[in-house]
C-alpha cells in the first residue's frame, strides 16, 4: 500500500511538471516578491485564486502551503499569515473551490488542474506542497490527500479528517490545532488521548474561538511541517496563545517533529496536565455532552424560552485568570454558546427548506445568540418576505447593509 501511494504520488507530481516543462513561469520575477496576487485565473475554467510570495526568498522553487476555507475565502488566511510566509521563506495558495456548499466531487475534479496551473505560474517545490485547512475546509483537505497523496504534510485547524478512517492508511504528518472555545474541541481532543505517542500526529490547544489560528501558532504548526531538524523555537513568543495547563500536548509534538524543547518544560507542563487538567476536563466534557444533548432537544421543541435562558446563563459565566477550573468552565461556556449557533444555522436551514411555523422561534434563538450574523439576517428577510411582512423584511435588510456593504447583493443572487 505505501508503494502504491509512494508511485501515485510520483506520478502525479511528474505530469504536473511535463504539462508545463517548456511554459514560463508567470509570477517568478522579482516584481511579485512580497506581492499579494489576487484573482489569478484557473486555466480552462471560469475559476480564480490567489497567491502570496515571500519577499526576500532566493531559491528558484519555494515550498508551498495550500488553504482551504470553509466560506471560500482563503485568501483572509493568506493575509493574516503574509508575515509567517516571510520569516520561512515560503509561497501561501488558497483553492477557492473548498467552501461547505461546495461538493466534494466539484473539489476534487478541478484540484489536479489547479496544481497543473500553480505549477506553471508559481514558482513552487511540489517536493515541498503541504496543506493548511481550516473548518470544513480541513475536511475538503483530507478527501483531496486521500484522493492524490500528493501533500508532504497537513495542518487541520478547527476540525479533523472528514472521516476518521483516514487516518488508518494515512503516511502524512497531520497538526491538529484548535480552540479552546471552538465547538469541535470535543471532537479533537479525543484524537490526541488516543494518539498521546504518535510521532505521526501534532496538536495544538489555544486560547481562542472557531476561526483561523493565531499568527504564532500556524507559525508553529509550519515549523512543525517543515521539519527543519533541532531547531530553536522562540518559545515564549510561539506558545503564548496557549494556556500553561495546556502546553504538554503542544511541547510533547514539537519534540516528536524535531524541534527543540527544554527537558524541563515539558516535565513540569506534563505535571500540570496529568495531575489538574486531565481530571477536571474529564468531568466538563461529560457535562459538555449531556448539555448538548438538552440543547437538540430544546431546538426539537422550538423551545426559544429555554434557549435563550441558557445563552444568558452562559453569557453570565466570566473569565476568572489565575483559576484552572474557573478557566475551564469559562471555556466551556463558550463552546456551548458556539454549539448554539451552530445549531441555530442547521435547524433554520432546514425549517425554512420544509416552510415550517417553528421557523420563527427557531430564527428568534439565532438572533439572540448571534445579532449580527450574516446567515441569520438573509433568513431572517427570506422568511419575512415568505410572510409578506414588508416591516420586518426592510428592518433586516438595512441592518444587514449597515453590516456587510454585499448584503443586498447576496439576498438578490439567492433568489
Amino acid at each position: 500500500m505505501k508503494r502504491f501511494y509512494l508511485i501515485f504520488a510520483i506520478v502525479f507530481i511528474i505530469s504536473c511538471f511535463l504539462s508545463c516543462n517548456n511554459a514560463k513561469c508567470v509570477y517568478c520575477s522579482a516584481e511579485y516578491k512580497g506581492e499579494f496576487i489576487d484573482s489569478i485565473k484557473l486555466a480552462n475554467s471560469q475559476y480564480y485564486y490567489s497567491a502570496y510570495i515571500p519577499m526576500n526568498h532566493k531559491l528558484k522553487k519555494l515550498p508551498i502551503f495550500i488553504f482551504f476555507d470553509p466560506h471560500a475565502h482563503p485568501e483572509i488566511a493568506l493575509k493574516k499569515y503574509q508575515n509567517i510566509a516571510d520569516s520561512l521563506g515560503i509561497i501561501l495558495v488558497g483553492y477557492n473551490l473548498s467552501s461547505n456548499e461546495t461538493p466534494a466531487n466539484f473539489s476534487l475534479s478541478y484540484f489536479k488542474s489547479f496544481i497543473r496551473d500553480i505549477n506553471l505560474k508559481l514558482p513552487i517545490d511540489t517536493s515541498k506542497l503541504f496543506f493548511f485547512g481550516f473548518s470544513g475546509g480541513s475536511r475538503i483537505a483530507t478527501m483531496i490527500q486521500e484522493q492524490y497523496h500528493i501533500a508532504k504534510g497537513i495542518i487541520l485547524s478547527g476540525a479533523s479528517a472528514y472521516n476518521q478512517n483516514f487516518f488508518t492508511n494515512n503516511l502524512t504528518p497531520i497538526i491538529h490545532i484548535v480552540g479552546l472555545y471552538d465547538f469541535n474541541f470535543t471532537e479533537i481532543f479525543p484524537i490526541f488521548t488516543q494518539n498521546i505517542n504518535s510521532n505521526n500526529l501534532g496538536f495544538i490547544f489555544f486560547s481562542g474561538k472557531h476561526d483561523w489560528p493565531p499568527q504564532n501558532t500556524a507559525n508553529l504548526s509550519m515549523l512543525m511541517l517543515l521539519n527543519k531538524k533541532n531547531k530553536k523555537v522562540d518559545l515564549q513568543n510561539s506558545l503564548d496563545s496557549i494556556p500553561y495547563y495546556f502546553l504538554y500536548p503542544t511541547l510533547l509534538s514539537l519534540q516528536y517533529f524535531n524541534l527543540k524543547v527544554p527537558t524541563s518544560m515539558i516535565n513540569e507542563s506534563q505535571r500540570i496536565f496529568t495531575n489538574t487538567t486531565m481530571p477536571l476536563l474529564s468531568d466538563i466534557i461529560d457535562l459538555e455532552w449531556a448539555k448538548q444533548q438538552n440543547i437538540i432537544k430544546y431546538f426539537q421543541n422550538a423551545d426559544d424560552e429555554a434557549l435563550i435562558k441558557m445563552i444568558d446563563s452562559l453569557r453570565a459565566i466570566k473569565l476568572n485568570a489565575n483559576e484552572i477550573n474557573d478557566e475551564m468552565n469559562y471555556a466551556l461556556s463558550q463552546r456551548l454558546l458556539a454549539y448554539i449557533g451552530i445549531v441555530s444555522y442547521s435547524f433554520t436551514v432546514n425549517l425554512y427548506q420544509q416552510n415550517s411555523p417553528l421557523l420563527t422561534k427557531i430564527l428568534k434563538i439565532y438572533e439572540h445568540i448571534e445579532p449580527n450574523n450574516r446567515d441569520m439576517l438573509y433568513f431572517q428577510v427570506k422568511w419575512y418576505q415568505k410572510k409578506n411582512d414588508t416591516s420586518k423584511v426592510n428592518y433586516y435588510i438595512n441592518k444587514g447593509n449597515s453590516l456587510y456593504p454585499d448584503f443586498e447583493k447576496l439576498i438578490n443572487f439567492k433568489k
